[in-house]
């Protein structure tokens, strides 16, 4: 499996230029609610959202999945964010500044990786007019940014589908990795397999080629349950040193045992057919 650099989308602080933005999104209605940040100051809040906004599923709803996981990610303000099943035009035009919003004060970044037609071996185009893909979406504190990196690849093994799943990683120079991708849908023997392949060793290498040894989490949908009964079960990709959070089904959370679980929490989405999951932990 081929790992590369990846281009970063990386924003200073907006202050109020980010409300104006997710505003015009939502032709010029500001937001009502506040985000939730009162937490302790070693918190690290993880989010999982799977979208469906390519427009070519039956769970696609002209767009709205977007606005409402921007403002979830507005209100619950978490440190990270893991997408899947997004558009390219998707972050910057509403995910970014959503999140740039609840943290007008911190740095933003993100990543994303298209996913591909294994017959052209172009990136998937989404009815939006962006490609179709996976992302990671952070947050760093204005005093401890250092810059960000970011890693994609392709898995070698693949499903008879047309579409060539893959993944995308940022690294928050000093502060955290993270990798967020989607899994085969048509085998869970292959989904393992691409699990394991990111788990064990693409992450080992990023890791390796950064220079870091922890503070990793990765999240999506993995296309595989919690089942000790299943030879496909999802915690065979989990390796030593690293934790499991699942929401119940096929999305998963895991993340390196340097950062401590503090609660999950599910939210009903009613534009996508999978929950928001998000995952609380913190930094000892």
């Amino acid at each position: 499996m081929k790992v590369e650099p990846l281009a970063v989308t990386s924003l200073p602080p907006m202050g109020a230029k980010a409300a104006e933005l997710t505003a015009k999104a939502r032709g010029g209605t500001a937001r009502t609610a506040s985000p939730q940040r009162a937490r302790a100051a070693r918190a690290f809040h993880e989010l999982q959202l799977n979208l469906c906004n390519s427009g070519k599923a039956a769970c696609y709803a002209d767009g709205q999945a977007v606005f409402e996981g921007g403002d979830l990610i507005y209100v619950l303000a978490p440190d990270l964010v893991t997408l899947n099943e997004i558009c390219s035009v998707d972050l910057p035009d509403y995910l970014q500044p959503s999140l740039a919003e609840a943290w007008p004060d911190d740095w933003t970044y993100s990543v994303f990786q298209p996913a591909l037609n294994k017959a052209t071996g172009q990136p998937i185009t989404c009815t939006n007019g962006g490609t179709y893909g996976n992302a990671v979406l952070g947050r760093v504190p204005a005093d401890l940014w250092q810059g960000a990196d970011g890693w994609a690849g392709q898995y070698t093994t693949q499903d008879s589908g047309n579409e060539v799943r893959t993944f995308a990683c940022a690294y928050a120079i000093g502060d955290h990795l993270s990798c967020a991708t989607h899994l085969s849908a048509a085998s869970e023997a292959i989904a393992l397999a691409q699990c394991r392949a990111l788990m064990f060793d693409a992450v080992p290498y990023i890791r390796s080629e950064e220079g870091i040894s922890g503070k990793t989490v990765v999240g999506g949908d993995f296309n595989l349950e919690y089942d000790t009964s299943d030879p496909e079960n999802v915690q065979k990709c989990v390796p030593a040193g690293n934790v499991r959070k699942g929401d119940g089904d096929v999305q998963h959370v895991i993340f390196s045992n340097d950062f401590v679980f503090t609660g999950r929490s599910t939210f009903g989405m009613t534009h996508t057919d999978h929950d928001a999951l998000l995952i609380k932990l913190s930094k000892p």
